[in-house]
């Protein structure tokens, strides 16, 4: 599957935009702020059905309008498929496959999937326990669209529990203790098998983040990811029990899945805290580069590579090394400097504020 064309209305700082794309790489450059990533913004929200900059809709409506509108087509097996989504200020979004109406989001992962490549990528690596979360989950979902099932019946749970948390204001009835032990139950259950699939997956991830990092380190770091639980699996009722005092008293769940982490060691040291920032790095790109392989295997469709200005943050050596290691199929690159070498962009584009020039040979 690759990205063929790509049209915007109100999106952003672009009123009207038609792009073409064809495989092989495409470089989009121009001077920061004049719209470069909202372009691949554009690109992955329909693979995601958000903004991986985590902006609300009205960021992404032109100013004044009530409205934008993404729309893409994507060739697989010689098959146009026609995505688009209306974003609205007011009302639900609506989204359409080659025409039609559809209701939920799953509908377009089936359709076109992305690996997303950010300066910001280090928050994987430094950031909080729930980057890491949504690293797995997001995961999770593009490797089937069921997954989002799981993770969404655990939020519902979670959700009810703290409403009826928040609503015993501290109090520990009868009726609010039988009440907690149901909805214990139920979060149990679906936060058990939310867990099952994370480990299941990390299982899959560390050879390939392992090949990853070593290729960036020339085999001089050695790595360990653990996931870490803040419930017993043995003992699931028993610890949300013990802590049912506390929850009450802060009118929240304090353990679940919701509060897990993945401990990422290089050299037997917790990378948060001790390694460099470009060790922490090639362990970002090392993650994102193995979430891509994962996906392209398990789903015999490879998500198309945006890469929003990464080679900036990187030294010559990592540029390198990020540009063997790249899929090849289609990836769209941003930039305000110079290509690294061994990047031989097939298609290029100039931004202009909001203006889209080719610069094709």
């Amino acid at each position: 599957m690759y990205l063929s064309q790509l049209w915007l209305n109100n999106f952003r700082n672009y009123e009207n935009c038609h792009l073409t794309f064809e495989k092989g790489t495409t470089v989009i450059t121009g001077n920061n702020g004049n719209g470069k990533t909202n372009l691949l913004e554009a690109i992955a929200w329909l693979a995601k059905g958000k903004s991986f900059r985590g902006a609300p809709n009205e960021a992404l409506i032109f100013y004044g309008k009530d409205h934008a509108i993404i729309r893409a087509e994507t060739i697989h097996k010689e098959r146009k498929t026609t995505l688009e989504v209306k974003l609205n200020v007011s009302n639900r979004n609506q989204l359409q496959v080659n025409g039609k109406k559809i209701i939920k989001k799953k509908e377009l992962y089936e359709k076109i999937k992305t690996t997303i490549f950010s300066p910001e990528d280090l928050i994987l690596i430094k950031g909080s326990p729930g980057e890491r979360r949504n690293y797995l989950d997001e995961l999770l979902v593009d490797l089937h669209p069921k997954n989002q099932t799981i993770k969404t019946n655990f939020e519902k749970c979670l959700k009810q529990r703290n409403t009826l948390l928040k609503q015993a204001k501290g109090r520990q009835t009868k009726e609010i203790e039988t009440t907690l032990d149901i909805w214990d139950e139920k979060l149990v259950d679906s936060g058990q098998k939310l867990i099952i699939k994370r480990n299941e997956l990390l299982e899959k991830l560390k050879p390939e983040i392992e090949y990853c990092l070593k290729t960036f380190t020339k085999n001089q770091d050695s790595i360990d990811l653990k996931y870490k639980q803040s419930w017993n699996d043995e003992k699931t009722i028993e610890n949300l029990n013990q802590e049912r005092e506390t929850d009450l008293r802060r009118g929240v769940t304090t353990i679940g899945p919701h509060r897990d982490d993945i401990e990422i060691n290089i050299n037997k040291l917790l990378s948060k805290n001790h390694s460099s920032q470009g060790e922490q790095r090639s362990l970002a790109l090392a993650l994102r580069l193995a979430g891509h392989e994962i996906i392209k295997t398990a789903t015999e469709q490879e998500p198309i590579v945006l890469l929003d200005d990464v080679f900036s943050e990187l030294d010559d050596t990592r540029c390198e090394i990020l540009v063997d290691l790249l899929p090849k199929k289609q990836a769209i690159l941003t930039t305000t400097g110079e290509l690294p070498h061994g990047v031989n962009p097939d298609h290029n584009y100039h931004i202009v504020e909001g203006s889209v020039e080719t610069n094709d040979q």
